[in-house]
């Protein structure tokens, strides 16, 4: 989240496509996928059936930017974080509808001297007292109206023939629940697969300011997905597997990407993508498969 804030030199950077990605990866991608998910199916393993799933990362995976804290670009605010929106429509008790900046600067002062984690959960803390349905309702029009042309085209492209062949997406995210969890709509997936930062609801459903656990971020993401591919066993009394592990960080999603390709699958290869990663650190080159993205959809 924090770190990926002021992306690149200019927008100019990134073009506008609509439905169909042209970069080279996608079909790469999918083609390496289907044919793992072909053998698997192909398998004795697979006899009675198996499920299969992705596991996403959200911002700068499939948003270019973070949903909770915005786009700005040499300066410029290409769009305010839903942080920012949620506080000046007086969502927030602690902070008033004038205070985001005084928001922002505690905010970035806890990141600097506590760390991500402190900071990343104080987000949906400053929501307590809030209905979690009325700030979820205001996150999804944001989602749908600001947001979703800046998604990816090659990620949204991926996601939906993904689950259009079969395989089961999760988004895994270090945002807020409340965010997050909004964003189902524009990609056309339950919010029951979304996994942000949850806090408990009290009884007459407004949010409080206990974080639940396990915290999605670097390797509670990695725990998180180990507990979906149990509840998915549970649900369903097949064999469970992550096909694919999408992330862009290698500090904060490396952990569920090296889960997904430690897996044992007894037929194919689990493809683990790392997208505009930048350069890894040198425990982790080579490891994943590094792609870089421009394009942006288009609704």
């Amino acid at each position: 989240m924090h770190k990926s804030i002021i992306l690149f030199g200019s927008l100019c950077w990134f073009s506008s496509v609509s439905a169909q990605a042209t970069e080279p990866h996608v079909s790469e991608t999918l083609s390496r996928i289907f044919q793992s998910k072909k053998l698997l199916e192909q398998s004795p393993t697979c006899k009675r059936g198996c499920i299969f799933l992705s596991a996403w990362d959200f911002d700068g995976t499939i948003l270019h930017g973070d949903a909770s804290e915005g786009l700005t670009t040499s300066g410029q605010t290409i769009y305010p974080g839903l942080a920012q929106k949620a506080i000046e429509a007086g969502f927030s008790k602690i902070y008033s509808k004038q205070d985001f900046q005084k928001f922002w600067h505690d905010y970035e002062d806890m990141d600097k001297t506590q760390g991500h984690i402190p900071a990343y959960t104080y987000i949906p803390k400053i929501f307590k007292g809030s209905r979690a349905a009325e700030v979820k309702q205001f996150a999804a029009r944001y989602y749908a109206d600001t947001l979703q042309p800046y998604y990816f085209a090659s990620s949204v492209e991926i996601f939906a023939k993904l689950r259009q062949g079969g395989v089961i997406p999760y988004i895994i995210s270090a945002a807020p629940h409340v965010f997050v969890s909004s964003s189902g709509p524009t990609l056309s997936i339950d919010d029951q697969h979304i996994f942000g930062i949850e806090v408990e609801l009290a009884k007459d459903g407004s949010l409080t300011d206990r974080v639940a656990e396990p915290v999605p971020y670097a390797e509670g993401k990695a725990q998180r997905l180990s507990m979906i591919v149990t509840a998915e066993q549970a649900r369903t009394k097949k064999p469970v597997f992550v096909l694919a592990a999408f992330g862009n960080s290698y500090h904060t999603d490396s952990a569920f990407l090296l889960w997904t390709l430690a897996q044992k699958l007894p037929a194919g290869t689990p493809t683990a993508l790392m997208i505009n990663g930048g350069t890894p650190p040198r425990e982790l080159a080579g490891k994943f498969t590094e792609v870089s993205q421009r394009e942006l959809f288009k609704k």
